[in-house]
């Protein structure tokens, strides 16, 4: 007989839930029942180390061992080795290496993950706080505003379909159809953001391009014509403020556009750009090789990479981002994040902290950002000097798929841990949880069976519609999504348009302009409802957290102060209640 126990989960096994700052000690305790004499040994990176016997109560071994963290932040990985006079056996975390309660192996174990940080803090402010994310060309144009530089497609109906590749006359004009929303529209709807409890937003990016999507960024120091001024900017920040809303900015820095004043490509600007300009100021920013081609963001000639940690390319986008927070905004979002070197994101979190210690910085980041690897580096986000908090995709998956009853209850609590497990708490607590954003499809269409069709031509993606049956599906799992998500720790963001019912797959159908007066109203009011209970229940915004499963439904408990409650939800009938 060989029973093994330990949980990372419980501080009965492991003293610090989670992740631990540099040099914390750390007491681990392994429980064995063997009817024979047994030994036990920890392996921390690949080290062996003898645990304590530290009680024996008949058949039942307690071992433990104190150990120190890392001196530098870092990942710490674990298992254990016990030995019988028989035969040896492994325990590590579990197949699905979601932590928490172990597995015996015969032999290479998975290790446990514990992320060692360097003591940071996060922007209180954020806490507690909705987050509302806008693609400013599709939410409202108080007045059009034409742009100098280019030739650009305006449609005259706000309700139009936005262009694909057919619809475009030429391919050098893809994604240069606008509809005109500008940042005089968002503030003319400030109080309706405001009416639905929001506390932060979020703009994709606002700077000058070519582009509709403004990813292809022309210069980095200027607004885009057609979304208005600095000016406009600052307005819109002062006025969001009055209201309590802060606004934070989208900013591109792997890649430039190439028709922009850096590259210049088609010599539209006459400043020099690096791309017709051997002893251009901008040279070094770019990687060209000895036949004239470039380096570009996979492989698109209109997205020259960027080399980031040129000194000069650093000074300039540093001074951006300190014009940005001069004029009233709040933090960023980190455009591929992954792209971006470790060395640049820490010199970036110095500065932007220089300019603002309450400023913040988040990354877009698909997976979980503890132990992410690109580029063959492990990416050092969470260890305390790059980012504050990262884009919570994972947790938008595991919605989706207990929704929708592609895994169990007890899935879906290890998915949820496993985040809360690996990131240090000051980050976990500001982290942007979404269920839409302008690179996936809609939550509704998503919850309406049709993220099978997102690989169709887009000219069929565009006729993709829920029918009658779909949309009460659609609905009833939408209620319950959104009460989860309000229910998990973090940032609740809400995607532009969501609230009003829109649809879309990818790209450029989940970015239709948002449809004002023909709005959903079953579905707004539900968007009212749940963002309004999460805004009035202090447990929801401050309080602690506890997840388990339990008859395959999920019980989750919020405790702020003195106050308890109890959140049950079964994706079994869809149902959710609160005790």
């Amino acid at each position: 007989m060989l029973e093994i126990y330990f949980n990372s989960r419980d501080i009965t096994y492991k003293s610090i839930f989670g992740a631990v700052q540099s040099d914390s000690v750390i007491e681990f305790r392994l429980d064995v029942r063997c009817d024979a004499p047994v030994l036990a040994y920890i392996v921390i990176n690949k080290k062996k180390h003898q645990m304590h016997l530290d009680k024996l109560i008949k058949d039942l071994s307690v071992f433990t061992i104190s150990c120190k963290a890392l001196p530098k932040p870092g990942l710490m990985f674990y298992h254990f080795v016990i030995s019988t006079p028989y035969h040896t056996v492994y325990y590590g975390n579990q197949p699905d290496t979601y932590q928490g309660e172990g597995f015996k192996y015969d032999k290479n174990p998975l290790d446990y993950q514990i992320t060692v940080y360097d003591m940071y803090n996060t922007p209180e402010w954020i806490k507690g706080r909705i987050m509302y994310q806008i693609f400013p060309d599709r939410f409202y144009m108080e007045t059009l505003n034409r742009s100098p530089y280019w030739e650009r497609i305006f449609h005259s109906d706000w309700y139009d379909e936005p262009y694909i590749e057919q619809d475009f006359p030429s391919k050098t004009m893809e994604c240069s159809d606008f509809f005109g929303g500008n940042l005089q529209g968002i503030l003319k709807k400030l109080d309706y953001i405001k009416s639905l409890g929001i506390g932060v937003i979020y703009l994709n990016p606002i700077y000058l391009a070519y582009s509709n999507h403004r990813y292809d960024a022309a210069d980095y120091m200027s607004i885009d014509d057609t979304l208005g001024s600095k000016e406009d900017l600052k307005v819109l920040c002062e006025e969001a403020q009055k209201r309590d809303i802060y606004i934070i900015l989208d900013m591109v820095f792997s890649h430039t556009g190439s028709d922009s004043i850096y590259f210049d490509k088609y010599k539209r600007f006459n400043r020099g750009g690096a791309y017709n300009n051997p002893e251009s100021e901008y040279k070094n920013w770019y990687s060209f090789r000895q036949d004239g081609t470039y380096e570009a963001w996979w492989g698109i000639e209109s997205l020259p990479n960027t080399t980031e940690t040129d000194p000069g390319f650093m000074s300039y986008v540093f001074k951006s981002i300190k014009q940005w927070v001069s004029l009233g905004v709040k933090g960023f979002r980190l455009d591929v994040a992954d792209e971006l070197p470790d060395e640049f994101i820490k010199e970036l979190r110095k500065a932007l902290k220089s300019y603002s210690s309450e400023a913040i910085l988040i990354g877009e980041v698909w997976e979980d950002a503890s132990n992410k690897h690109s580029y063959g580096t492990r990416r050092e986000y969470l260890y305390g000097y790059e980012l504050d908090s990262i884009m919570n995709y994972p947790y938008r998956s595991a919605i989706i798929d207990y929704t929708l009853s592609n895994i169990s209850a007890e899935c879906f609590v290890r998915r949820i841990e496993i985040i809360r497990e690996n990131y240090p708490l000051q980050s976990y607590d500001c982290l942007m949880n979404m269920l839409s954003t302008h690179d996936v499809s809609r939550i509704l269409s998503v919850l309406g069976g049709k993220s099978d069709f997102e690989n169709l031509p887009r000219t069929q993606q565009k006729e993709i519609f829920l029918n009658k049956k779909e949309y009460d599906i659609a609905f009833k799992r939408l209620s319950f999504c959104l009460e989860l998500l309000m229910c998990l720790p973090g940032v609740p963001s809400i995607y532009y348009a969501d609230e009003a019912g829109s649809q879309g797959l990818k790209d450029p159908f989940n970015r239709r302009t948002y449809p004002w007066g023909r709005e959903d109203a079953d579905i707004f009011n539900l968007y009212s409802n749940v963002l309004s209970k999460r805004q009035s229940d202090e447990k929801l915004k401050y309080g602690s957290f506890a997840i388990k499963d339990r008859d395959d439904s999920v019980i989750i408990t919020r405790q702020y102060q003195n106050e308890s409650s109890e959140y049950i939800f079964d994706n079994k009938d869809l149902s959710y209640s609160r005790k």
